[in-house]
């Protein structure tokens, strides 16, 4: 558990001093370097990013994010090449970029999508052709069941919320032993990355307490925004 708070406090500490840790932040968030370390490569596997524009910052674009620019990252050169390119369209669109720490596969991609288009043609809906690679990587989750990681979304700065919350999860959701990897500061306030744990178990204990935090199994988390 001391390994946990300190890799919690290590993430913290990253974003903004003690003092300041429960204030509201203002600033951009900056995750390259953190993300950069959880990241492996292996033949065939890739990192999904996308560049959104969301609707809550840009009313303009009415009730539908957009988006801007997506990567498909096969190596840590190709990570490393586009950090300035993601970061500059970042400010140049008021937008955010995500990552999905659950990796990818090509040769699944690919079957995937020849099986979707060719519903598609089937259908007579050849509008969807464009966009069904980007919508095929977005929902095929290719990670290997014991290196698929989770999500939990912690709405608060406060500090002692994040460590009760690791606490939990670490101590009393199955199975036995750490599961937290990392933890990833966000505009409002910190996505634990953790392996797979009994979320059931975790829900029911934090309902008799008050509201659980949401648990994404495969959403992304914030690689830049400002």
């Amino acid at each position: 558990m001391e390994a946990t708070i300190a890799a919690i406090a290590r993430a913290m500490s990253l974003e903004q001093s003690a003092d300041t840790l429960k204030k509201p932040n203002t600033t951009m968030t900056n995750n390259f370097k953190q993300i950069r370390d959880l990241l492996k490569f292996e033949e065939d596997y890739f990192y999904f990013i996308q560049i959104i524009q969301r609707s809550k910052e840009n009313p303009e674009l009415g009730s539908n994010n957009r988006i801007i620019r997506s990567y498909n990252i096969s190596s840590l050169e190709k990570f490393d090449k586009n950090k300035d390119e993601i970061i500059k369209l970042c400010e140049a669109f008021d937008a955010r970029a995500y990552i999905h720490l659950n990796r990818r596969k090509w040769s699944k991609i690919a079957l995937e999508c020849l099986r979707h288009n060719a519903e598609l043609i089937a259908n007579e809906q050849y509008d969807g052709i464009k966009s069904s690679f980007e919508t095929i990587i977005g929902r095929n989750n290719c990670e290997p069941t014991d290196t698929k990681t989770w999500i939990v979304d912690i709405d608060t700065k406060d500090e002692i919320i994040v460590h009760r919350i690791a606490h939990i999860i670490d101590a009393i959701a199955k199975p036995e032993g750490p599961k937290i990897i990392t933890c990833i500061p966000t505009k409002n306030g910190y996505h634990l990355i953790t392996k797979k744990f009994d979320s059931d178990a975790f829900n029911k204990y934090l309902y008799l307490q008050g509201d659980a935090p949401d648990i994404h199994k495969d959403n992304p988390t914030i690689l830049y925004a400002i």
